[in-house]
């Protein structure tokens, strides 16, 4: 089977992959131009000449930078599936990047077949969690953990309101609170507002981009970034600055209620290391669905960058540094800009 390298800026990839059932959210146009957009990666594509696979791809992005040379396929993806459906296809996909002698990384949820490739190893799980949104509102509140609808009460009990976001201010409220929790909680750098202004132009001219934002007395407490792609609505990011009157609950529930009023069948919580547990529970309060995310990799035989392994090691000294406490949010924000692309 005869496999093709190609850019996928041009229209006629798209049209010839749109359909895949292992298409998703991170094989969509308007992300992948986003993501290259931000950060300046070239995406490529391994697609088949075969007609009876012409709707196969794989999606990746040759990176070259401090931390060495290596392929990635979905960079800061939650997932990104080789759209093929056959273990031949796969294996014609896969070859032609497996010969450029490079580690490779994926991120598989919904096709098993590069799981199964024992050419890879697994390096990392995560779970997968998603609401099926085709069943009623009673049924799907009913079917809620008991916490949630008391979480959901309280918030408005509280008087926390709930209203969409509307163009680049609101849009900068939401990105301060994201930069506080990747900092104060999770001791991460941000990511660059540029990704969320790249994002809001490519998805916005569709209505495919949704930001809803809690507030309490008049004030911005809490944010969910939603995109949508084909019947599914992905919840993307979340910020909050206070959560003790729950507005998190609250915006999810509006976010199953606006999904439904927009004819969706699916809300896609991500990714969740299974190292956050509380936001594992967060997730499970309202899923009907849980599967997990593997990590894969492979690496050369023989392989090995003693300056990239240092560079890494590097990075996350640099993180540690600039997330603490003292650090003023505005360096914290500008080395997200400057670092943050070297993390995928």
């Amino acid at each position: 089977m005869t496999s093709l390298l190609l850019d996928v800026g041009t229209e006629s990839f798209w049209k010839m992959i749109v359909g895949n059932p292992m298409g998703s959210l991170f094989s969509s146009p308007p992300w992948t131009r986003a993501v290259a957009r931000t950060y300046g990666f070239p995406i490529s594509a391994v697609t088949h000449a075969g007609r009876s696979d012409a709707g196969s791809a794989l999606l990746f992005t040759h990176v070259s930078d401090l931390r060495g040379e290596r392929i990635v396929s979905g960079p800061f993806c939650d997932y990104c599936d080789p759209l093929a459906e056959s273990r031949e296809a796969w294996e014609a996909l896969v070859d032609p990047l497996l010969s450029q002698r490079l580690p490779i990384t994926l991120r598989c949820l919904n096709n098993a077949l590069p799981a199964e490739d024992k050419r890879f190893d697994i390096a990392g799980r995560a779970a997968w969690h998603g609401v099926d949104l085709t069943r009623s509102e009673a049924d799907l509140w009913k079917g809620f953990d008991g916490s949630a609808r008391q979480n959901i009460r309280k918030a408005q009990r509280l008087g926390v309101t709930v209203r969409q976001g509307r163009g680049f201010a609101d849009l900068h409220l939401f990105f301060d609170m994201h930069c506080r929790v990747r900092k104060e909680k999770y001791r991460l750098l941000p990511q660059p507002f540029r990704l969320f202004e790249a994002l809001h132009e490519e998805f916005s001219p569709e209505d495919r981009v949704i930001t809803l934002l809690a507030e309490q007395d008049g004030k911005v407490i809490a944010g969910i970034l939603f995109l949508i792609w084909g019947d599914t609505l992905y919840y993307k990011f979340n910020a909050s600055s206070s959560r003790e009157a729950c507005p998190n609950d609250l915006l999810v529930w509006e976010g199953i209620r606006l999904g439904q009023q927009r004819g969706l069948v699916r809300l896609d919580f991500g990714a969740s290391d299974y190292a956050q547990p509380g936001l594992l529970r967060y997730k499970a309060k309202y899923a009907t669905e849980q599967r997990e995310i593997v990590r894969l990799r492979w690496q050369p035989p023989g392989l090995r960058d003693p300056r990239a392994e240092q560079a890494g090691r590097t990075l996350a000294r640099v993180t540690d540094i600039l997330t603490r406490p003292e650090v003023p949010d505005f360096i914290t924000r500008e080395a997200g800009e400057a670092l943050y692309g070297c993390f995928c």
